[in-house]
C-alpha cells in the first residue's frame, strides 16, 4: 500500500482545492518559509484523527480552517482527503478488498468533524483502527514534524515506550484489552439484569394463563366462521367461471370476424405493395435512360475538343524544332572553355603536393624529440607532487594533534565543573511524598469516570441534534419546494386570468349594444391538446362568437371593430354520423355552440401531419379540407400554410387555467402539513441546540477540573520519576566522569610527543621540496620550446594540405560540369528526334467527324425510348390508387369490430379477475378446494346468514388476547431462556477474564520480542548515521506491562551518558536512528519528515540521505527540507508558494521527466 494523492481544501492557507501527486518513493516538498509546506504535514496528522488544536499549531480546532486573506474571504469547512493505492491488498480489514482506499476529513465552522472512508461516513475510531499497528495515526512515528525529532529522544520513558508498543503491534491488543474490560462490565450488568427480568416473567405467566383459556375459545369459532367464508367463496368463484367461458365464445366469434377482414386488407395491400415495387422498376429504367443521354452527349463534346487540339499541336512543334538548336550551339561552346581550366589546375596541384611532403618530414623529426622531454618533465612533477602532499600531510595531522590537545584540555576543566553542578544537583533534589501522589491520581481516576459519562452524554446529544436538523433539512426544503410551486402556479394563474380577462371584455361593437357580456365560444368549448391550436386557427375570429338571443339586429350606423355572434337557441339539424377522422370527433361544446361548431366544421378532417394530407389530397370530397395539428390546411385543389403564433391560443390557455387551479387545490393540504412539520422540526432544533450547549458548558467545567486533577497527579508523578531517575543518572554520570578525567589526561601526554615529532619531519621535507622546484623549473623552458616548433610545422603542414584539398576539389567540380553538359547534349538531341516524329504524324479528322454523327443519331433513338417508358410509369401509378381506395373502405370497418372484440374481451376479463379474486382468497387461507367441492350444496345467501351468526358469537366473548397461548409459551421458554443465559454469561465472565490474561501475556510477549529486535536494529542504525559510536535501549522497570524505555548514546569520540547532554544535530540523528529502526521492523506505508534534516552538517545530511534512499525501497517517504543535498535525493519535487499573501499553492517537478527532456534536447 502507498500513499498517491493528497487533496486540501479549506485547510489553513490552501483555501482553493488542492491535490498534491505523491507519485515516487521520494518525494520532497520546497519552498519559502512561511509558504505553507508544515501545513502539509498538519493536513496529514488532522485526517488521521488529531483531536489537540496546540499539536497542529492552533488554538483551536476552528483555526485549521482558511480565515481569509487580503483578497480572499474565509473558507465554510476545511476537507482533507488521502487517497492509497492497495493494489497488492496488504490494508487488512474490511476496506482490504478494495484497490484504492482513500480517508477523509471534513470541519464546518459550526464544529461538525466528519470522517470518510471511501466516501461512506465513519467514526474516527474506524480510521484510527484501520491504521493499528502500523506506526500510521496521529500520534505514529510514521509522521514526523518540526520539533518532533527533540521530543522523541527526550520524551518520559513511557512516551517512547509508545513508540515500540505501536512497532510491536501491542496497541492492537491494548485495544482489544480495553475493550475486553469493558465487555466484561457490560457482561456483570447483563447478568444482574437477567435475574431481575427472571422474577418478572413468573408474574407474567400467572396473568397469561387466565387469557389463554379465553383465546382457545376464540379460535374455535373463528376456524368455523373461516370455514364458511371459504365455501362462500368457492360459491362465487365457479359462477365467475362461468360467465368467462361465456364472455371467451363471444370474444372467440368476432376476432375470427375481425382477422376474416384483416387478411383482406393484407391482401389488397400485398397488390398495392406489387404495384409499388412495378413503379419502382420503371422509374428505375427511366433514371438509367437519362444517364444514357447524359454519357453520349458528354462523348460529343469531348470528341469537338480532340479535334480543336490538334490543329493547334502542329504550329507549337515548330517553335521547340528552333529553341532545340540554340540549346546545342550553347552547350558546345561552354565545354571548350572548361577544358581549358583543367589543364591549369593540375599543373598547380603538382606544385602544392611537393611543398606538402617537405612539411611533414620536419612535423615527424619534432614529434620523435618531443615525449622524451615530457617524460623527465612527468617524473618531476610527479616528485615534486609527492612532496608537497606529505607536507600538507603532516601539517593536517600537526593541527589536528595541535586541535585536540586544545579540546582534551577544555574536557577535562568541563568535566571537574560538571562534577561540582551534579554533586550540587544531588544535593538539592526534593522528591514528593507518596500519600500525596495517590491521593492526587485517584482525584483524577474519579474525575476521569466522570468525564466519560459526560462525553457519551454529549454524544447522544451530538446524534439528537444532528437528527433533528437532518428533519428540520428535510421539512424546509420540502416546505420551501411545496410554497416556491403555490407561488409559481398562482402567478401563472394571475397572469392567465389577467389574459383571458382581456379577451372576456367587449370590442367597441359589442359596447354599442346591449350584449357584451353575452358568453363567447372559447369559453364552452374543450379539445385534446394537439388540436387546440388546429381548432384556433380554423375557427379564427368566430371563436369570439357571442351567443344572443333570436333576431338580434346590429346598431346602424355599424361600430368599429369585427364581431361575430350566434342565435342562443340554435337546434337541430346536427348530422347523426361523422367520418372517423372529423375534426368534430375531438371537440365537446354545449348548445348553442355545438351546433355552430357542426354547421362551421363540417367537412374538416384531422390529418396526423402535413405529408399524410398531401399524399391523401386526392382522397377529399367536395367541401372537404385536411387539417393538420399544426394549423396547415389542404383542400382538393390548393394548400394553405400556418406559420406558428408568438403565443398559446386562447383554448390551450383557458385547458391551462383550469388545470392551474386543480393544481392549487391538491397542493393546498400538502403545503400546509409542510408547513407544520417545517415549524415542529425547528423547534426540535432549537431544544437539541440548547440541550447540547448546556452539556458542552457543563463538560468544559468539568474538563478544567479533570485537566487540573490530571495535570497535579502528572506532575507529582513526574517530579516523583523524574527525581529517582535523575539521582541514579548522577551517581552513574560522577563515576564516569571520573573514568573519563584519567583517560584524557593519559592521552594529553601523549599528544604532546606526537606533535615534536610532526615538527622536526616538516622543515626536513620542506628543504627537499625547494630542490626538487629549481630542477622542475628548468626542464620546463627546455619541454615549452620543442613544442613551440612542433606547433609550426604542423601550422605550415595544414596550410599546405588545405590547399592541395581545395585544388583537389576544383578539379572535381570542372569535371563534374563537362558530364553535365555532356547530358544535357544528349537530351537536346533526344528532344530533336521526338519533335521530328510529331511533325510527320498525319492528322486523321476524318474518322472523328464520322464517329459524331454516329454518336448523334444515338442520342435521338435514346430520347424516343424515354418518352414510351414514362407513359407506362403513369398506367401503373393509376392503379396503384385504386386499390389503395379499396384498403381504404376495408379498414374503416375494422375499427368497429375491434371495438365489439374489445368489449367481449373486457367482459371476459372481468369475469376472470373475480374468480382469480376469489380463489386468490382460497388460496391465501390454504383452503382445501375438494374438499369445499363435496361440501358445497348452500347458496351463497344461506352461507351470508351462518357468517352473521359466527360473527356475534365472537363479538360477544369482548376483548381477547389472541397472543396469549403463544406468549404464554414464550414466557416459558424466555424463562428457560433466561436460565441458560445466566449460566453462558456467567461462563463468558470467566472466559473474558481468560482472555484478559491472555492479552496480557501476548503483550509481554510481543513487547519484549519488539524491545531487543528495535535495540538492535538502533545498534546498526546509529554508528551507521554517525560514522561510529554506540547507542542501546534500556527498560525502566520490572513489569513488561509498564515499564519505561530510555535511550543511552555515546557518538564517535565521546562517553556522554545521557541525551541531555547532546548537541542539537546529535540529538536529531539519534532520534532519527530510533524512527529508523522502527520503520525496519514494521514498515509504514509512508513516512512523512518536516525538516529534520535542518541541525545536520553536510558530511551527517550525506549520511541520513543514503540511509532514507536505502529505506525508501520499502517505505514511501514524503519530505520537507531547505537543504540541497536532500532536494537532490528526491524523484519527485513539489514546490510551495505564497504568490497571493495568505494563499499557498503547488508545483509539482518530476525530476526523472525533466533530466529526460533536457537530455533529448
Amino acid at each position: 500500500m502507498r500513499l498517491t494523492h493528497i487533496k486540501l481544501s479549506g485547510f489553513k492557507s490552501f483555501t482553493d482545492p488542492t491535490t498534491i501527486h505523491v507519485p515516487g518513493q521520494l518525494v520532497a516538498v520546497i519552498g519559502p518559509n512561511g509558504c505553507g509546506k508544515s501545513n502539509v504535514i498538519d493536513a496529514v496528522r488532522w485526517v488521521l484523527g488529531e483531536a489537540s488544536a496546540k499539536q497542529l499549531r492552533g488554538e483551536s480546532m476552528q483555526d485549521v480552517i482558511f480565515n481569509g486573506a487580503a483578497t480572499r474571504r474565509p473558507a465554510p469547512r476545511a476537507s482533507v482527503e488521502l487517497v492509497f493505492d492497495n493494489s497488492d491488498h496488504s490494508l487488512q480489514g474490511a476496506w482490504g478488498q478494495y484497490a484504492e482506499v482513500s480517508i477523509k476529513r471534513q470541519l464546518t465552522r459550526q464544529g461538525e468533524s466528519t470522517y470518510f472512508i471511501n466516501n461512506q461516513t465513519v467514526r474516527r475510531r474506524d480510521i484510527t483502527d484501520l491504521f493499528l499497528g502500523t506506526g500510521v495515526g496521529a500520534r505514529g512515528y510514521a509522521v514526523i514534524e518540526q520539533g518532533m525529532i527533540s521530543r522523541i529522544i527526550e520524551a518520559r520513558p513511557e512516551e517512547l515506550r509508545a513508540y515500540i508498543e505501536e512497532a510491536a503491534g501491542v496497541s492492537k491488543y491494548k485495544e482489544r484489552r480495553k475493550e475486553t474490560e469493558g465487555r466484561l462490565k457490560d457482561t456483570r450488568e447483563h447478568l444482574q439484569r437477567l435475574g431481575d427480568l427472571q422474577n418478572e416473567l413468573a408474574r407474567q405467566v400467572e396473568k397469561l394463563e387466565k387469557q389463554a383459556e379465553t383465546a382457545e375459545r376464540y379460535k374455535s369459532l373463528t376456524a368455523q366462521l373461516n370455514q364458511q367464508q371459504d365455501l362462500l367463496d368457492y360459491a362465487q368463484w365457479q359462477q365467475s367461471l362461468a360467465a368467462a367461458d361465456k364472455a371467451t365464445a363471444q370474444h372467440q366469434s368476432l376476432q375470427a370476424q375481425q382477422d376474416e377482414t384483416a387478411a383482406q386488407v393484407q391482401a389488397l395491400n400485398d397488390e398495392v405493395h406489387a404495384l409499388q415495387t412495378a413503379e419502382q422498376s420503371q422509374q428505375q429504367a427511366v433514371h438509367e435512360l437519362g444517364n444514357k443521354r447524359g454519357v453520349l452527349r458528354e462523348q460529343i463534346a469531348r470528341l469537338e475538343e480532340q479535334i480543336r487540339h490538334q490543329q493547334n499541336l502542329h504550329q507549337r512543334i515548330e517553335r521547340d524544332k528552333q529553341a532545340a538548336q540554340a540549346q546545342m550551339q550553347r552547350i558546345h561552346q561552354e565545354q571548350q572553355q572548361i577544358r581549358v581550366k583543367l589543364e591549369e589546375n593540375e599543373s598547380q596541384t603538382e606544385e602544392k603536393q611537393t611543398e606538402l611532403a617537405e612539411w611533414a618530414m620536419q612535423v615527424a623529426e619534432h614529434e620523435e624529440r618531443l615525449p622524451e622531454l615530457e617524460e623527465a618533465q612527468t617524473a618531476l612533477n610527479a616528485a615534486f607532487q609527492t612532496q608537497q602532499d606529505e607536507a600538507n600531510r603532516i601539517r593536517r595531522e600537526l593541527a589536528l594533534k595541535q586541535q585536540q590537545l586544545a579540546h582534551t584540555g577544555q574536557t577535562i576543566a568541563g568535566h571537574e565543573e560538571h562534577k561540582g553542578r551534579l554533586k550540587q544537583e544531588n544535593q538539592a533534589l526534593n522528591l514528593p511524598d507518596e500519600a500525596e501522589t495517590a491521593a492526587a491520581q485517584e482525584a483524577a481516576a474519579l474525575l476521569q469516570n466522570r468525564q466519560e459519562h459526560y462525553e457519551e452524554q454529549i454524544i447522544a446529544a451530538e446524534e439528537a441534534l444532528h437528527a433533528a436538523r437532518e428533519a428540520f433539512q428535510t421539512a424546509s426544503s420540502r416546505f420551501q419546494s411545496l410554497k416556491q410551486q403555490h407561488i409559481t402556479l398562482q402567478a401563472q394563474q394571475q397572469a392567465l386570468s389577467q389574459i383571458l380577462s382581456q379577451q372576456q371584455e367587449a370590442a367597441d361593437f359589442w359596447q354599442a349594444t346591449d350584449h357584451a357580456a353575452a358568453p363567447q365560444l372559447w369559453q364552452h368549448i374543450t379539445a385534446p391538446a394537439e388540436w387546440q391550436h388546429a381548432l384556433s386557427v380554423i375557427l379564427a375570429e368566430r371563436l369570439h362568437a357571442r351567443a344572443v338571443p333570436q333576431g338580434f339586429v346590429p346598431p346602424e350606423p355599424l361600430p368599429q371593430g369585427q364581431a361575430a355572434w350566434l342565435s342562443d337557441d340554435l337546434s337541430g339539424g346536427i348530422k347523426k354520423s361523422l367520418p372517423v377522422q372529423a375534426l368534430l370527433n375531438q371537440i365537446q361544446a354545449q348548445p348553442p355552440f355545438q351546433t355552430a361548431l357542426h354547421h362551421w366544421l363540417d367537412g374538416v378532417l384531422c390529418a396526423p401531419d402535413l405529408s399524410y394530407a398531401l399524399a391523401h389530397q386526392n382522397d377529399l370530397g367536395a367541401h372537404q379540407i385536411w387539417l393538420t395539428p399544426e394549423g396547415h390546411q389542404v383542400d382538393k385543389v390548393s394548400v394553405l400554410l400556418y406559420a406558428k403564433p408568438a403565443q398559446e391560443s386562447l383554448i390551450a390557455q383557458k385547458a391551462r387555467l383550469d388545470g392551474i387551479a386543480s393544481e392549487l387545490e391538491n397542493l393546498a393540504p400538502e403545503l400546509s402539513a409542510a408547513e407544520a412539520a417545517f415549524k415542529q422540526a425547528e423547534a426540535a432544533v432549537r431544544s437539541s441546540e440548547v440541550q447540547h450547549k448546556n452539556l458542552m458548558q457543563q463538560q468544559q467545567q468539568h474538563t478544567r477540573q479533570y485537566s487540573q486533577a490530571q495535570q497535579r497527579a502528572a506532575e507529582l508523578l513526574a517530579r516523583t520519576n523524574q527525581g529517582q531517575i535523575r539521582r541514579e543518572h548522577i551517581e552513574r554520570e560522577l563515576a564516569q566522569l571520573a573514568e573519563e578525567q584519567t583517560v584524557l589526561q593519559h592521552t594529553s601526554d601523549g599528544l604532546s610527543d606526537d606533535i615534536v615529532t610532526l615538527q622536526e619531519a616538516a622543515a626536513e621535507l620542506e628543504h627537499q621540496q625547494q630542490t626538487t622546484a629549481h630542477s622542475r623549473q628548468e626542464q620546463q623552458g627546455r619541454l615549452k620550446q620543442a613544442q613551440l616548433a612542433l606547433l609550426e610545422a604542423n601550422r605550415q603542414y595544414g596550410l599546405a594540405e588545405v590547399a592541395v584539398h581545395k585544388l583537389n576539389q576544383q578539379k572535381q567540380n570542372y569535371r563534374q560540369q563537362i558530364a553535365q553538359l555532356e547530358q544535357q547534349t544528349l537530351d537536346w538531341q533526344e528532344r530533336q528526334q521526338e519533335l521530328a516524329l510529331a511533325y510527320e504524324t498525319e492528322f486523321q479528322n476524318d474518322e472523328q467527324h464520322i464517329k459524331l454523327e454516329e454518336l448523334s443519331e444515338a442520342v435521338q433513338t435514346l430520347d424516343e425510348e424515354y418518352i414510351v417508358v414514362q407513359e407506362k410509369l403513369a398506367q401503373i401509378q393509376e392503379q396503384g390508387r385504386e386499390q389503395y381506395a379499396k384498403v381504404q373502405t376495408l379498414q374503416t370497418q375494422l375499427p368497429q369490430l375491434q371495438a365489439a372484440t374489445q368489449t367481449a374481451l373486457l367482459q371476459q376479463q372481468e369475469a376472470l379477475i373475480n374468480a382469480k379474486r376469489y380463489h386468490q382468497n382460497l388460496t391465501e387461507r390454504a383452503a382445501d378446494l375438494d374438499a369445499l367441492e363435496a361440501l358445497a350444496k348452500e347458496s351463497p345467501k344461506v352461507l351470508n346468514t351462518s357468517i352473521g351468526s359466527l360473527t356475534r358469537q365472537i363479538e360477544a366473548l369482548g376483548a381477547v388476547n389472541l397472543a396469549a397461548l403463544q406468549e404464554l409459551e414464550e414466557a416459558r421458554e424466555r424463562d428457560g431462556y433466561y436460565r441458560s443465559q445466566s449460566e453462558d454469561v456467567q461462563a463468558a465472565i470467566t472466559l473474558l477474564e481468560e482472555a484478559i490474561a491472555q492479552i496480557d501475556d501476548k503483550t509481554k510477549a510481543r513487547f519484549k520480542e519488539t524491545f531487543d529486535a528495535v535495540n538492535s536494529k538502533v545498534q546498526t542504525f546509529f554508528p551507521t548515521l554517525f560514522g561510529g559510536g554506540e547507542a542501546t535501549l534500556k527498560m525502566i522497570g520490572d513489569d513488561l506491562l509498564t515499564a519505561g524505555v530510555s535511550i543511552m548514546a555515546r557518538p564517535p569520540g565521546k562517553k556522554n551518558s545521557t541525551i541531555h547532554l547532546l548537541s542539537g544535530g546529535e540529538k536529531a540523528l539519534t532520534a532519527m536512528s530510533l524512527v529508523f529502526a522502527l520503520f525496519s521492523l514494521n514498515p509504514a506505508p509512508f513516512c512523512l519528515l518536516d525538516e529534520v534534516d535542518a541541525p545536520l552538517d553536510d558530511a551527517n545530511t550525506s549520511r541520513f540521505c543514503n540511509l532514507v534512499k536505502e529505506m525508501s525501497a520499502q517505505t514511501q517517504f514524503l519530505y520537507i527540507s531547505h537543504n540541497r543535498l536532500t532536494m537532490e535525493m528526491a524523484e519527485q519535487l513539489v514546490g510551495v508558494t505564497m504568490q497571493e499573501k495568505g494563499v499557498s499553492r503547488v508545483v509539482a517537478v518530476d525530476i526523472k521527466q525533466a533530466l529526460e527532456m533536457a537530455e533529448s534536447v
